[in-house]
């Protein structure tokens, strides 16, 4: 890295740290008085956008109180926005959910297979930037100073994440809301901040982004930061530099891109031409696998490496403990913020926090009491409670009222309270309703298969690297079906130990799916074992759809060799 490189990512750095500090500061002002910040949020938004299609047709302008509001305006899903998306997207009209200029859409998974577009205004994506990616260098910078003395070490950032975008008609730019804080002229700063070459990241054809990414963050030694959205992403490369890690060194000694991997022919070319022979690296990079794929081996590839940011709370926590196999534990993990294409619901306030803390300034924030909801769902219109009235110990799932046009959202996630941050509620995710599995009645969550594979990982002392779930339908009486991809091969001889140890932790997690199969309703649980790389195989290639928690099983099950016996 040359000193003009060096000098301009610090001040990118400087510039996401001080962007990130303020929202950091106001997060903490509103822990003093966050249900008035909430409440004053919804009203702004009400009075703004009162004379937009939607606010005349829910009389925004006569609602003065949370009551009327609740009254007036409905419980919505996307399918209630979708024809007015189409308009804005299609014809170019405006304000018809919100005043404000819409400057992105999100994509994300639609029902039907076509991906929904969220529309992200100038507001929002202010919300986004400065509570996610800023808010991280912020967090980072404050927990050096006040563990170590001194500001985390500087450099580049190994960004794992595809940022190609696409302008729709209307002319707006369509793509992951990832990709968002790289929307407009912040692709200029990609080259000086991020080792993978701007041309990979804005990729739009076949191309074998793993290769690509490894291989430009090997060759870089001064990389200070991983960023990207979910950690499981990152155990995998650590898996493939295990693998490849000699064919990768070669490639950077002799300043040549693999001739197997898949890439458009332009952009091999281009990459080319920027690639010279490193053997000086390639030589630290022998002397540091030298000494294995221990728990220090990322930090002897790269010895700046502070920060760790991406989502591993909750349902990734296991991913995480995985990962530190490779960094070990003194390096700090950062689980960025709680949020989605519609909005940024909470952030972690330090390092190594699982739980989040809501952010009262992002949107307006309704919650439907789960007590008492049954798998299949609660009324259209159940009653909501406001942020003032949460309960420690209890789960509710989250309404949204976002600054970019949706109204009172039901986002489909289910959180539980642990406590408060202030007056600011401190929240888990637990699961997503839609992702609720039951076979006769019973309720059976991420959350809860998740608790079953760590207690079953506990007593059995198999490291498993993922899993999936499908209930059978077919077995008289239906069942569920697991699927493990354990670290190493379980010898046959344990299937049977495994197999009561499962169903005895299912039972546990779940005392109504316990209820039904005692009661002869839902038939004994089926494990099996998955060859190896089944699931980092399934992740490449993108292949199957959500069907069952963690994966579409069935589809792995019909696709890989495994052992039934």
């Amino acid at each position: 890295m040359t000193e003009k490189e060096m000098a301009i990512m610090k001040k990118v750095v400087g510039g996401l740290q001080q962007k990130g500090a303020a929202s950091k500061s106001r997060l903490d002002a509103a822990s003093e008085h966050a249900y008035e910040v909430n409440r004053k949020l919804l009203f702004t938004l009400l009075e703004d956008n009162q004379d937009t299609e939607y606010g005349r047709k829910y009389h925004f302008a006569d609602i003065k109180d949370i009551d009327t509001y609740r009254r007036l305006v409905p419980l919505t899903a996307y399918d209630d926005y979708e024809s007015y998306i189409d308009r804005m997207t299609e014809d170019g009209e405006r304000n018809l959910l919100t005043v404000y200029p819409i400057v992105y859409y999100a994509s994300t998974s639609g029902t039907s297979g076509s991906p929904k577009k969220i529309p992200v205004t100038d507001r929002g994506m202010e919300v986004f930037q400065s509570y996610s990616l800023a808010n991280a260098f912020a967090i980072e910078k404050e927990f050096y100073e006040n563990t170590k003395g001194h500001d985390a070490p500087s450099g580049k950032c190994f960004i794992l994440a595809s940022l190609k975008q696409e302008p729709l008609k209307d002319g707006v730019n369509f793509g992951s809301i990832s990709s968002a804080a790289f929307n407009g002229p912040n692709l200029d700063l990609l080259p000086y901040f991020a080792t993978t070459p701007k041309e990979v990241l804005l990729s739009t054809e076949n191309t074998d982004l793993k290769y690509l990414h490894t291989r430009y963050a090997l060759a870089e030694k001064n990389i200070a930061y991983w960023i990207g959205a979910y950690i499981p992403a990152f155990v995998d490369i650590m898996n493939y530099i295990r693998e490849h890690y000699k064919e990768l060194i070669s490639d950077i000694r002799e300043g040549r891109l693999d001739e197997t991997v898949q890439m458009p022919d332009d952009l091999r070319k281009t990459l080319m031409e920027r690639l010279t022979p490193d053997p000086e690296r390639a030589d630290e990079l022998e002397a540091a696998f030298s000494s294995g794929m221990d728990s220090g081996i990322m930090k002897r590839i790269w010895p700046n490496l502070s920060h760790i940011c991406a989502i591993w709370a909750g349902n990734f926590s296991s991913y995480a403990r995985k990962l530190q196999q490779y960094s070990g534990r003194a390096i700090p993990y950062y689980t960025m913020s709680y949020a989605s294409s519609e909005s940024v619901f909470g952030v972690a306030r330090h390092p190594f926090d699982q739980a989040y803390v809501l952010t009262p300034d992002s949107g307006f924030f309704e919650f439907i009491p789960q007590d008492g909801v049954n798998a299949e769902g609660d009324s259209d219109n159940p009653k909501t409670v406001l942020m003032e009235e949460l309960e420690q110990g209890k789960e509710y799932e989250l309404v949204i009222t976002n600054q970019s046009g949706f109204y009172r959202y039901r986002m489909g996630d289910v959180i539980k309270v642990i406590g408060f941050y202030g007056e600011i509620p401190q929240v888990i995710f637990k699961y997503r309703k839609k992702n609720i599995v039951s076979i006769a009645g019973e309720k059976f969550t991420e959350d809860h298969l998740l608790s079953a594979i760590q207690e079953f990982e506990r007593i059995t002392d198999i490291n498993i690297i993922d899993f999936c779930m499908y209930p059978d339908r077919e077995s008289d009486p239906g069942r569920y079906v697991i699927l493990m991809e354990p670290e190493t091969v379980v010898p046959k001889s344990r299937y049977e130990e495994c197999q009561k140890v499962l169903a005895k932790e299912l039972a546990r997690a779940s005392t109504s799916y316990a209820h039904y199969v005692d009661g002869g309703n839902m038939g004994e649980p089926k494990l099996i074992f998955l060859q190896s790389q089944t699931f980092q195989l399934q992740r490449e290639l993108k292949m199957y759809k959500t069907k069952i928690l963690y994966g579409n099983g069935r589809k792995i099950r019909d696709a890989c060799d495994y052992d039934e016996e």
